[in-house]
């Protein structure tokens, strides 16, 4: 097949920017991921999980893939220019039908979740090189996959919630999030990280998924509770001035625990529905006096102990899940 191409140098090595069918490309491709047997190899074995998920949306609506996949051809492959007053060093790649001629160098997940697909296909923007040596083609996979830095998840939740791609509970647990970190009154005021380099105590996306289970499915302000983001504000507020901890990802992590239902459920026992600020200080005051150990909360384990202690301390609920969490 011949593939419109246009050619430019880059340093001494030469390089083709072209478009082609993913079901073309999948044709021509050699897939060999490095193992002890395969020393000369670059790329590592298929992560199916990955697959699935690349495919599940090229099936969406409006998908689409813009980086570039990036290719090493044999020698079977040639590069002709032709002659384009329009274009400068424009000119057709031959690459042999059907033929295994290339190695991937970047991209192969995306190109084989094609196959996963009910025959979806459409182009995608591709860099070949032709004969790259091993040193060569080791140099720039090691380059791509060295200074390539990935977004952060907090900045892309942001761009996909700003763009209305965000549903279901993490659209309202980003929805609390924004609030607790825009309310001037509320203890995480302009403290959550959005794009790195951000001053805060806490990334966008860890708040989120921190939040998620008390409004999700099942979770203990799933339904019927008007501005969730209230309640989540003046609980913090109450938590964080009477225990008088540091402000950070760690004890957070604690206020928004089983902790967080222990108390929500002891509330409404005691009939302190619609939550303020004092109310969740009078349901903490049982254990105004509890100890949050400094060395502990430095790591998972301790943090799991003290909540542990925590909750045994606080006056019962009636939630089997939470005695469950606590054998």
């Amino acid at each position: 097949m011949k593939l419109f191409a246009i050619s430019l140098k880059q340093k001494t090595i030469p390089l083709y920017l072209f478009a082609a069918r993913a079901s073309e490309l999948s044709k021509v491709v050699r897939l060999s991921h490095r193992s002890r047997d395969e020393r000369l190899a670059l790329q590592r074995t298929l992560d199916r999980k990955r697959l699935k998920e690349i495919a599940l949306y090229l099936r969406e609506p409006h998908s689409l893939i813009a980086n570039n996949i990036i290719l090493n051809f044999d020698r079977s492959v040639r590069f002709e220019t032709v002659q384009n007053h329009e274009i400068e060093n424009a000119g057709f790649l031959t690459i042999p039908d059907n033929t295994p001629c290339a190695t991937i160098l970047d991209g192969q997940h995306r190109l084989m979740g094609f196959q996963l697909t009910d025959k979806i296909d459409f182009e995608l923007s591709c860099i070949g090189f032709l004969n790259l040596d091993e040193n060569q083609a080791a140099d720039i996979f090691t380059v791509i996959n060295t200074t390539q830095k990935p977004l952060s998840k907090s900045l892309l939740l942001d761009i996909r919630h700003y763009i209305g791609k965000t549903e279901g509970e993490e659209k309202k647990a980003a929805d609390i999030a924004f609030y607790l970190n825009t309310g001037s009154r509320c203890v995480l005021h302009r403290q959550i990280r959005i794009a790195s380099g951000e001053k805060g105590v806490i990334s966008l996306d860890s708040l989120t998924r921190l939040i998620m289970p008390f409004i999700d499915l099942g979770g203990v302000l799933e339904r019927g509770v008007k501005k969730p983001e209230h309640i989540f504000s003046h609980y913090l507020n109450a938590f964080f001035k009477l225990y008088k901890l540091p402000l950070n990802t760690a004890t957070l992590s604690i206020a928004l625990s089983p902790v967080f239902e222990r108390v929500i459920r002891r509330g409404r026992a005691l009939g302190e529905e619609p939550f303020s600020e004092d109310s969740f200080t009078d349901i903490l005051s049982p254990v105004s006096d509890f100890y949050w150990e400094p060395d502990l909360l430095k790591n998972r384990e301790g943090r799991t102990r003290l909540i542990r202690e925590f909750l045994m301390r606080l006056p019962e609920g009636n939630n089997r899940e939470l005695q469950e969490w606590l054998l």
